[in-house]
């Protein structure tokens, strides 16, 4: 039977939520999904998956892209070669995927950011020239491939709850000529907006610096956190870890506000799959309202300020 084997990322034993959209996108392409890891326990994936294949490696042993060759081969006598194999977007698949495909002769597809069906078949999407354009890969019938997929752009397919089994994968003669040394750690992050139900969303429409805290109250009242768009970002007002858009991180909150945004396509492409999406501009044709359920023409900061009037009264 045909399936897709997503190579997961764990880090300090792990599972990495960047492993969902590889899943995800298996799931919405109507193929059985395999996760492929090394040693730990995965009872987070239990009802989400067909099968965990849990390979005989450790984490760094897993990291080295050698032994996961090494180790595909020896999965594909015990399970099967599969349709296509799947790697979340990070630096992790990035440096995995083009071994894979090199090894295997098969085509790959990086930084997959949406699915379709037409009439030529299945096709999938990844943008293109910094988000300017769509490039539509359409594959030859039959034909395998490697891909990575990039974060929170595939929803989960909400009925589908699967009879995990998990399976251990054959041993492997590991390859010495690579080795995991250490991880090198980013720079904390005050607050990861990616988890964040309701993000209020500034723009160049802040004006400047010390207007930043007016915001932050709102969004504090509302439960949320404050995120922005490149301009603030760039100017240090907030901190890059709260950029929303193609050069900062991909959000999908149940609430998103956006405040003094226009609406470039590169902000637009981190936030467009929002649940519902606010937006407040005084400029009444801004690019911003095409994306918007509900849209404001209104100065941000008045409306801000009547916000937090209103909800300092109910609490």
């Amino acid at each position: 039977m045909s399936y897709s084997l997503i190579i997961a990322e764990t880090r300090k034993g792990e599972f990495q939520e960047g492993n969902f959209d590889p899943l995800y996108l298996s799931d919405i392409v109507g193929l059985p999904s395999y996760i492929l890891l090394p040693e730990g326990e995965y009872g987070i994936l239990r009802g989400s998956c067909d099968k965990v294949i849990v390979a005989p490696l450790k984490e760094g042993e897993f990291l080295n892209p050698l032994n996961i060759i090494r180790l595909l081969e020896r999965t594909f006598q015990a399970f099967g070669e599969p349709s296509a194999i799947l790697l979340p977007h990070c630096s992790f698949g990035i440096d995995v995927a083009p071994y894979v495909a090199g090894r295997l002769g098969w085509p790959i597809i990086t930084d997959i950011s949406g699915f379709c069906r037409g009439e030529e078949g299945e096709i999938f999407i990844k943008t293109l020239y910094s988000e300017k354009i769509n490039g539509h890969f359409r594959l030859k019938e039959g034909m395998r491939f490697v891909g990575t997929v990039r974060k929170g752009v595939f929803p989960k397919v909400a009925e589908v709850v699967k009879e995990t089994l998990f399976e251990e994968a054959p041993s492997i003669e590991k390859d010495p000529r690579r080795d995991f040394i250490e991880y090198i750690e980013e720079e904390i992050e005050d607050v990861d907006i990616t988890k964040a139900d309701l993000l209020v969303s500034v723009g160049r429409g802040v004006k400047e610096k010390g207007n930043i805290p007016l915001f932050e109250e709102l969004a504090a009242l509302l439960g949320g956190v404050l995120s922005c768009s490149r301009p603030v970002a760039d100017r240090a007002w907030l901190p890059k870890a709260r950029q929303v858009g193609t050069s900062g991180k991909t959000v999908r909150p149940k609430v998103y506000f956006a405040l003094g945004i226009s609406g470039a396509f590169q902000h637009i492409a981190g936030m467009k799959d929002s649940d519902v999406i606010i937006a407040v501009n005084k400029d009444p044709s801004a690019p911003i309202f095409q994306y918007a359920h509900y849209g404001v023409v209104e100065d941000m900061h008045r409306l801000a300020q009547k916000m937090i009037e209103n909800l300092r009264d109910q609490k």
